[in-house]
């Protein structure tokens, strides 16, 4: 089931194929990557990309022998990350700094993780975390299947709760995993690729710390800005922080402010009328607010809809009481939730009496009892 209405992310692996990476720094020694191609099979060119715009363009280029032996000379300028392609199906990423001699041994034909690999200290961090992870893939496809697998079953309920406890084990220890490999070398530009496993709230301290490292070693690279713009926002809306003010127009065209509400215990929920799971979640929010508002609780509505007729008919239909509801009829593009760093909706942010934000991304009985906690 779908829980979050989401927008694309930045920076998965296929994603980074799409952001500009290449340095402007005077040319160092050239890197050298000797390779072979196991199983050549048709396959007599080898090309490394670099990371330009929506088409990556052809950096250096080698021709692939009949033993499947090839050789690459790039003149790299300072690390960064670069495609080594077969064609748009068969490649694999690398990071390559200046100076190295690379060796790569495919097991067969596929450019992938398992190929040997020499030489590149970011690579082999690369490829050595995300083997370490396969298991843990691995081990979530199959929960995935199980869950499919027992829907007509009559035990379903009770089955998809062991399930559930096993998926939440499975993430959990996949996590302590990948931590701490970022732990012993956080200044690598290969944790950029591992944004998807990791909560940017819940894991923050070593996301922080990790950021960190890499801006301060690379602060001029494009991969390590746009991930170090993404960061400072949540840097700005981590827990404890004062929250940032939203000011946009409600239904009216008033001007409806966040911080006219301070003193109360506040809930700014970003959701939009086309989102399933925001519409599911409204009934909870309704109910929560029926209970606490004569305590001092109020929510903030902030909307990422694109039309007005929908968004209006919608805080109708679901019963949404309350006054507070904004939106620049943006999208994605909300000021709102850009100054949040909102990414998947439904997303919520808890802010105290004092305007401090003390939990996000709460739902159902968890986001009632931490209010029924602040309203007393």
């Amino acid at each position: 089931m779908k829980l979050f209405c989401q927008k694309t992310i930045l920076f998965t692996a296929l994603s980074l194929l799409f952001i500009t990476a290449i340095s402007a720094q005077k040319i160092q020694a050239p890197v050298i990557i000797n390779g072979t191609i196991t199983e050549k099979g048709t396959y007599k060119q080898i090309y490394l990309d670099t990371l330009n715009g929506n088409n990556p363009w052809i950096y250096v280029s080698s021709a692939i022998d009949s033993n499947g032996c090839f050789k690459l000379v790039a003149p790299v300028a300072a690390t960064d990350i670069y495609r080594l392609r077969l064609d748009d199906k068969n490649y694999m990423m690398i990071i390559l700094s200046p100076g190295e001699t690379v060796s790569i041994k495919t097991t067969g034909s596929k450019l992938a993780g398992d190929a040997a690999i020499e030489g590149s200290f970011h690579t082999q961090l690369l490829y050595n975390a995300m083997n370490t992870l396969q298991f843990f893939e691995s081990r979530k496809a199959a929960l995935n299947q199980q869950y499919n697998d027992i829907q007509s079953s009559p035990s379903r309920d009770s089955l998809s709760a062991i399930l559930f406890s096993q998926f939440r084990a499975n993430d959990s220890l996949q996590k302590v995993t990948l931590k701490a490999q970022m732990e012993k070398q956080p200044a690598s530009l290969a944790w950029i690729f591992f944004q998807d496993k990791l909560d940017m709230t819940n894991d923050f301290d070593i996301i922080d710390k990790t950021e960190s490292a890499i801006y301060k070693t690379y602060p001029e690279n494009s991969f390590v800005k746009q991930y170090h713009q993404l960061v400072e926002v949540e840097r700005k809306t981590a827990i404890g922080s004062s929250a940032p003010e939203i000011a946009l127009p409600d239904p009216d065209g008033t001007i409806r402010k966040l911080s006219s509400l301070k003193g109360k215990v506040v809930l700014i929920d970003f959701w939009a009328s086309w989102c399933g799971p925001c519409r599911k979640e409204n009934p909870n929010v309704v109910a929560i607010y029926g209970k606490y508002y004569d305590k001092g609780f109020e929510v903030f509505s902030v909307s990422l809809d694109r039309e007005r007729d929908g968004w209006l008919k919608a805080i109708a239909k679901d019963g949404l009481l309350w006054p507070d509801h904004v939106s620049d009829l943006k999208y994605w593009k909300s000021a709102g939730a850009a100054e949040y760093g909102v990414s998947s909706i439904p997303y919520t942010v808890l802010i105290d009496k004092k305007g401090k934000i003390v939990a996000k991304k709460l739902r159902g009985e968890e986001l009632e009892m931490k209010i029924k906690e602040l309203c007393k």
